[in-house]
């Protein structure tokens, strides 16, 4: 260790002379090395911390001694400027401010790294602080998106915020199964849920021949009770063969009627069971005909019997033979009165009317089922 008060040497005896100059000098050979700062200071004087073998650099701008480094370590424990070397300790930056940045690049000054408060970080991009990393996790700010690629950085999700309250989620625990959805208690934790807007069975119209996936055609094909392929989707029917039975429900050409239940009203098909098939049928009713009619009569007589000659009296009448009684039936004697007869013949005939089957107006769809 050696130090000096000042480096002034003044007039004495030669010896005093030259042991103020040895000390001088070796101050100066040992950068005034010592367990504490010098008590003579000017700009740019070395000094040796000999607590910590770190050399220091006097500043009359400051009043202080500057660590220049580690006399111990390889290049004073400074990074050289080339870079290669790693680092024995950390990075020690002064706070800086989101226009003075504490880390930043020689080609790009506003863009970089600063101390936002404590235990906070800003990070600047082209003068904006777009996101700050603290305890409470990472901030995406002003508006900006987080970005999230694949492993080939050709497809992105973007998750954006235009809201105007805070909205906190926590997302799920576990991992779901296959075709469920994420959702929410209310308070912001997520889970995943299976979509209870389709259950399997829900049978639906498609106005389409094309079969959506997730679904099967209502046709009548057979169920595997587990694992299988259906109409080219492989599943775990089980579920739906529970449902359903052994096969699915054959739709195709049919019109689907409201199953009744257990209602007593008698005009409501009551007593069938679900899936249960109906034949076809008519209410009983009156039909409405035409007829015609005509009455034919072919004639007949009626004949009055007369004794000969008995034609006259003064109007001309035929008179009776007898007292209105015939003497000998025997008698031809007779005058003959006949008809002109008629006939009667009746027909009824009902128009046959309608085609190969009872439906109402209809358009056809598909009907396919969830499994």
């Amino acid at each position: 260790m050696a130090q000096v008060g000042d480096y002034d040497i003044p007039n004495a005896s030669g010896a005093t002379v030259r042991s103020e100059l040895n000390q001088v000098l070796d101050a100066i050979k040992s950068c005034n090395s010592g367990s504490s700062n010098p008590a003579g200071t000017v700009e740019f004087m070395l000094y040796g911390d000999t607590s910590d073998k770190i050399l220091k650099v006097f500043s009359t701008t400051n009043s202080t001694f500057t660590e220049i480094g580690n006399i111990d370590q390889a290049n004073l424990g400074l990074l050289p400027k080339s870079g290669d070397t790693a680092m024995s300790g950390g990075l020690k930056l002064i706070p800086g401010a989101s226009n003075n940045l504490a880390l930043q690049f020689s080609n790009d000054t506003d863009t970089g790294l600063y101390r936002q408060d404590s235990g906070s970080i800003g990070i600047v991009s082209n003068t904006d602080e777009i996101a700050r990393i603290n305890a409470n996790g990472l901030q995406v700010r002003k508006g900006k998106s987080l970005q999230i690629y694949n492993s080939g950085n050709t497809k992105r999700i973007d998750i954006d915020f235009a809201g105007s309250n805070d909205v906190n989620f926590a997302l799920p625990t576990a991992d779901g199964s296959a075709g469920s959805f994420m959702k929410t208690d209310g308070s912001g934790q997520l889970s995943f849920a299976a979509v209870a807007g389709v259950p399997i069975g829900a049978v639906f119209c498609m106005a389409t021949s094309t079969v959506p996936d997730g679904y099967l055609q209502c046709n009548g094909d057979a169920l595997p009770n587990g694992n299988g392929t259906v109409q080219g989707q492989q599943a775990n029917f089980a579920p739906l063969r529970a449902l359903v039975g052994a096969n699915l429900p054959d739709l195709r050409g049919e019109f689907v009627r409201g199953w009744a239940g257990n209602t007593t009203d008698s005009t409501r098909d009551q007593g069938r069971d679900i899936l249960s098939g109906q034949s076809d049928d008519i209410t009983s009713h009156n039909h409405a005909g035409s007829s015609t009619s005509t009455v034919t009569d072919p004639g007949h007589f009626h004949n009055l019997l007369y004794d000969n000659g008995s034609f006259g009296g003064s109007s001309g009448a035929v008179t009776p033979r007898g007292s209105n009684t015939p003497s000998n039936p025997g008698i031809s004697n007779r005058i003959s009165t006949k008809t002109t007869g008629i006939s009667v013949s009746t027909s009824t005939t009902i128009g046959n009317t309608g085609g190969s089957e009872t439906r109402p107006r209809n358009v056809a769809l598909m009907y396919i089922i969830k499994f």
